[in-house]
């Protein structure tokens, strides 16, 4: 069935994906939008009426001067455009590949990878299946054993073995999770640097915050930092001690807030109701059923709890210490479906989180291709990847803007909003939520 959908996906691009405004341009040759209003992410500033040209896959000129005879051109005039945005923490399987490329997600970091992914990436990056840039990280390094895949790590041997393993297979991170020995941790460091393999995830407790921040590791979710912190403390004590540790590291910080405030609301009406928006066509049967327990009988008010309310406060201390944020969603876990609660995300942040909307998208672009260690990535810029996402307003005054992309560029290929809503079409699961 996953190879006929997929199949069905192939079809349905080849039948329009470049056509925007009734005209088709060819694949591989070179396009212009013109007259965009160019948001670059080397600042918050608007280049306005830009005619942007992308060939072999790279963006080659960015001007007022109309483009040469020959070049198909893409009409931009009164729309915004911006690098592709990424989701630095998925979960995701090979169906979904479309939604993220239809929400404007160009990249995807796979945050519990197999060999499964690695074999994805590779497909993805010859052209034999559409979708979004995919980075892998190695499968959880854990301490103990859990339910879901995961390999274990129980001592220094250990912990060298697997990530040269990961090394070996092609896995562009060390994913740590939980329950790891101090002594394993520490062979892991020592391994990710002598491989030159990153560590991200969460914070062992046996290592604690301090020591993860001093490894450089990169750290994902509030609620892994907030129980790091000491829990007998006041609320103020625990925020100041995280100030101290934070200040002048610089640490690349994933809050994955959105999903964190879902699972805040379980147990409300609004919770419920998410269960009946229509993105949940796109969800498989088992997700929808493990979603649907978290209702439960009878419904609370719905309004931060104090975990939460202490989560905002630690944020607002991370920005203030000099933390570097980037957008990631936890997708998979409840009401995350796959693109979409990338925007959920970046919404979040703004609402919730204090940031600016310009905050807000550097994250999820200009800091991101930092982050993954691509220089030229993450803005619009000349020789930057054509990796763009094309809105219809402006996404500095609402993010929310960037919810349902005109089109969206990956690799120099264009999708206009008609090929991406067959994409959307074919990867429905379910007409009935």
């Amino acid at each position: 069935m996953l190879i006929a959908r997929c199949s069905l996906f192939a079809a349905l691009l080849a039948g329009g994906a470049a056509e925007t405004a009734g005209q088709s341009c060819p694949e591989a040759g070179p396009t212009a939008f013109v007259n965009a209003d160019v948001l670059t992410m080397t600042d918050s500033s608007v280049l306005r009426g830009r005619n942007v040209v992308i060939e072999s896959g790279r963006i080659t000129s960015i001007s007022t001067a109309p483009p040469r005879a020959g070049i198909c051109r893409i009409e931009a005039r009164g729309r915004f455009l911006l690098p592709g945005l990424v989701d630095v923490h998925a979960h995701m399987a090979e169906r979904e590949l479309p939604l993220f490329l239809a929400n404007g997600v160009t990249t995807v970091r796979e945050m519990n990878g197999s060999a499964t992914h690695i074999e994805l990436r590779r497909r993805i990056a010859a052209g034999e299946v559409p979708g979004p840039r995919l980075v892998v990280a190695s499968t959880l390094l854990v301490g103990s054993p859990l339910r879901y895949r995961h390999r274990l790590v129980r001592n220094p041997a250990d912990a060298r073995a697997a990530a040269e393993e990961a090394r070996a297979g092609g896995y562009d991170f060390l994913k740590v999770y939980d329950e790891l020995s101090r002594e394993a941790y520490d062979a892991l460091v020592a391994s990710g640097r002598a491989l030159g393999i990153r560590l991200d995830g969460h914070i062992p407790e046996a290592a604690g915050l301090e020591r993860v921040l001093e490894a450089g590791q990169a750290i994902q979710h509030m609620d892994k930092i907030s129980r790091a912190l000491p829990r007998t403390s006041p609320d103020s004590v625990r925020l100041a001690d995280a100030r101290r540790l934070f200040a002048g590291r610089r640490a690349w910080v994933t809050p994955t807030l959105a999903s964190l405030r879902i699972l805040d609301r379980a147990g409300t009406a609004e919770y419920a109701a998410r269960l009946e928006r229509p993105e949940m066509a796109y969800v498989d049967s088992e997700s929808v059923g493990w979603w649907r327990s978290l209702v439960r009988s009878g419904t609370r008010t719905a309004t931060d709890s104090p975990v939460y309310r202490f989560q905002l406060a630690l944020l607002r201390t991370l920005r203030e210490s000099g933390a570097r944020f980037l957008i990631g969603t936890d997708a998979a876990n409840p009401m995350m479906i796959a693109g979409f609660s990338l925007h959920e995300e970046m919404q979040t942040l703004v609402r919730d989180g204090g940031f600016t909307t310009f905050e807000a998208i550097r994250a999820a672009t200009r800091n991101a291709a930092e982050f993954l260690g691509d220089t030229t990535a993450g803005r619009v810029t000349v020789g930057a990847p054509a990796d763009l996402v094309l809105a219809d307003g402006n996404p500095l005054a609402d993010v929310a803007a960037l919810e349902r992309p005109v089109g969206v560029m990956v690799r120099g290929r264009w999708f206009d909003r008609a090929a991406l809503d067959r994409l959307l079409a074919a990867s429905r699961v379910s007409t009935t939520r």
